[in-house]
């Protein structure tokens, strides 16, 4: 009966001490200020950010000044979007006069 006892009031005391829960989050859940993980590094993907043309694998690292981005791109087809790979909000960049892919955004990486 003691064990019992002992054993009952082990539970209570690691329990939730009462509550019902609804005010605990839960383990995973990023505590209030964090912006969560921080994000991958750039490893030279089209729309990656870059500095210079060895950063990315297309070897074009392109500086979109209106747009306040720089980031690694490829040549498509002029006027038709199809030809450049989807950025970050789901849709085609846009194929440029100039015949190279623009992105709404830049890729969610850092460079180190």
């Amino acid at each position: 009966m003691r064990r019992l006892i002992v054993s009952l009031l082990f539970v209570i005391a690691c329990g939730n001490g009462g509550t019902t829960g609804d005010d605990v989050a839960p383990v995973d859940t990023p505590q209030q200020g964090s912006d969560g993980p921080p994000p991958a590094a750039c490893t030279g993907l089209v729309y990656d950010s870059c500095t210079d043309n060895t950063q990315c694998m297309s070897n074009n690292c392109h500086l979109y000044k209106g747009d306040q981005i720089q980031v690694c791109t490829q040549a498509c087809t002029p006027g038709d979007n199809t030809t450049c790979p989807v950025d970050k909000t789901g849709a085609n960049g846009l194929c440029n006069a100039m015949g190279i892919c623009k992105p709404a955004a830049a890729n969610d990486c850092t460079r180190n």
